[in-house]
């Protein structure tokens, strides 16, 4: 199969591209200016296993001087998931990028496999089916709101006859089996403030918990979709853990690290800004606006399209699984704690 793959430059895009080419497929990979490193699971850079087009996404016919022929699959990963981003840039990447996926796809007469995030749900709270994004809900920020303006695009032209299926991965960390991770962006870098002592008392609810998803299962789950876009059509995708991961569990196994300061979780109602030293206020300040949402729910993304059409399951991520994923950061040198 050739496979036409965008956002291998990416955590997901890189992971994907060495598993598709591990398995033997073709792949033609989008990259953009300078962006060079194509990173799979084991951060192998496999940048010169693949054919590589100069291109951007936010560009009709994603600006590439000659497009590729005989594509068999597109697999749109390309993104941009900076939450301070401008409006216009969430507009132009990620719902201009996926509108150009559609019109390359159809094109090429070929399937159309959409990554997006589980958190196309917005504000929404407890079990979360894997129904049709709303647009219009409400959002955290404006990533959630252009990755649910880029699903509605998909199912649209679904609708029309293009052969597609929406993959939505959860918060991504390292593998299960040993925390290991090629890009360390993202809730890592939120992760690393909850051992500083810079964060300090956020409001929290008692039951805020985080949907993380091993980056081994993200990848697994989009070859199965990959493999097999016909059973996949027209499905939406959950790519998570069995159960969402307590904040306060992931604050008591911080504290067991020498040199961390955990944060302490508080209830909403009582935090008062102007109560935090200048240091601290600062930092709340700059990431409050957002991540703090995401500490006042416990989402738990249901599902059973991947079981059912893949006979895979999610995975549970234990204490132990956490720790695997904080002692790789510390390998690396992403986290100082001793």
């Amino acid at each position: 199969m050739h496979v036409f793959l965008t956002g291998a430059t990416g955590l997901v895009g890189g992971a994907l591209a060495g598993a598709l080419l591990d398995a033997g497929h073709r792949v033609t990979a989008l990259v953009r200016g300078e962006e060079r490193d194509v990173l799979d699971m084991d951060s192998r850079d496999r940048i010169d296993a693949l054919t590589a087009l100069q291109g951007d996404v936010a560009q009709p016919g994603f600006g590439m001087a000659e497009p590729p022929a005989g594509i068999d699959l597109l697999i749109h990963c390309a993104a941009t998931v900076d939450f301070a981003a401008s409006d216009a840039v969430h507009e132009a990447i990620n719902v201009g990028g996926t509108a150009h996926a559609i019109a390359l796809a159809r094109t090429w007469g070929c399937p159309l496999l959409h990554v997006s995030t589980a958190y196309v749900c917005g504000r929404a709270d407890g079990v979360i089916g894997e129904a049709p994004a709303d647009p219009h809900a409400s959002f955290t920020n404006g990533y959630e709101a252009s990755k649910a303006r880029a699903e509605a695009l998909v199912e649209a032209a679904r609708r029309d006859g293009l052969v597609a299926a929406i993959a939505r991965p959860a918060i991504i960390v390292g593998r299960l089996s040993d925390g290991a991770i090629a890009r360390i962006d993202g809730f890592h870098h939120l992760f690393r403030l909850f051992g500083s002592p810079l964060l300090g008392a956020v409001p929290a609810a008692p039951q805020a918990a985080f949907a993380i998803v091993p980056i081994c299962h993200v990848t697994a789950g989009l070859m199965a979709m990959a493999q097999d876009m016909t059973a996949f059509d027209g499905t939406r995708v959950h790519l998570a853990g069995s159960a969402p991961f307590a904040m306060a569990d992931m604050l008591r196994i911080v504290a067991d690290y020498p040199g961390t300061v955990p944060a302490r979780m508080i209830d909403p109602q009582v935090y008062d800004a102007a109560m935090l030293d200048r240091r601290t206020a600062m930092v709340h300040r700059r990431i409050g606006p957002q991540f703090f949402d995401y500490f006042l729910r416990s989402p738990c993304f249901a599902g059973d399209s991947l079981e059912r059409i893949g006979g895979m399951s999610a995975p549970a991520i234990d204490d132990d699984a956490f720790r695997r994923m904080i002692d790789h950061c510390i390998k690396v040198g992403f986290l100082d704690w001793r």
